[in-house]
Parts: structure tokens; sequence; C-alpha cells
């Protein structure tokens, strides 16, 4: 199996986006608003009048398309990693964590102190993962009704 990671290219955007929205709607119940949600995203935080984005990598396994990773400048210090998301048939091989990898290697180069992300509670194989690299919850929005889910939001942080 040929692994790589790469920057984005044309069609990857849109990509990114159905795979979040299959994916939520057929693993975790989420209804279409969440597609639309994460479409809404990444016009706000990658449109052109967002210059502070940094980076998106997507991760391909025999040149198709397992996943993706995102990180952007919050501040000076802090980077903010969003829209991960892994193909089914590609989880349990250590991909998740090759990006997860990428992105830390990525900020630790540019200076960053601090990476944060958010998550929900039902995601526990991505929250797993998350504890293992040493991050810890810093605010959790309890019981929201959201994607015709009720579940909490959180907001992970890990010091590098």
């Amino acid at each position: 199996m040929t692994l790589n990671i790469r920057t984005h290219q044309a069609g990857d955007i849109g990509w990114i986006i159905s795979q979040h929205g299959l994916i939520y709607t057929s693993e975790f119940g989420f209804d279409p608003n969440f597609e639309i949600h994460i479409a809404n995203k990444f016009v706000n935080l990658f449109g052109p009048d967002c210059p502070e984005f940094n980076t998106i990598w997507i991760m391909q396994s025999n040149g198709q398309r397992a996943g993706s990773i995102a990180v952007w400048k919050k501040s000076e210090s802090i980077a903010f990693i969003n829209f991960v998301i892994l193909k089914k048939e590609f989880r349990g091989q250590g991909f998740s964590r090759s990006l997860l990898d990428k992105v830390i290697q990525h900020c630790k180069l540019h200076n960053y102190k601090v990476v944060e992300l958010e998550t929900y509670s039902c995601l526990a194989s991505a929250r797993e993962l998350y504890k293992k690299y040493g991050f810890v919850v810093i605010q959790t929005d309890e019981n929201m009704d959201v994607f015709g889910q009720s579940l909490n939001r959180e907001f992970w942080q890990l010091t590098l």
C-alpha cells in the first residue's frame, strides 16, 4: 500500500465537505445540516478575506483519497486543527496518527506554542487519539442540540 500526504489540489475541498456529510450522517446520525456547516467553515476560514488559513493536507493510499486534516493560524502562538476526516476503510492503520504528526510537525516548524481543536463527545476514537497525543479538554459546551443530535462540543489543547 502506497501512502502519501500532500497539500490540497483542485477538487479536494469539495471532497472534504462531502466526506464530512457522508461520514457524520452514516456513522453518527447527524442531519444534512452538518455538511452545510462544514461548507460554511471553509468559506469563513479559507475565503479570500481570510488570509490566516495555513494548510490543508490530503492523505492518499494508492492514489485514492483516504483523509484530510487542516491547520490555520488562530493567533501568533496558537494553531487550530480542523477538517479531520478519515474514511472508514482506512482506519486502524495508523493513518490518523500520520495526519496528526504532519500537523504537529508543521506547527513546531512555524513556532506555534499551542495547538487547539474542536471535536464532539460522540467521536470516541478521535478523542482517544487526542488524549494519547497529550491534548486536554479546555472547554465543553454540554448538551447541545445540533445536527439532529444532543451532544457535547469539546475544545482541546496541546502545549508544544
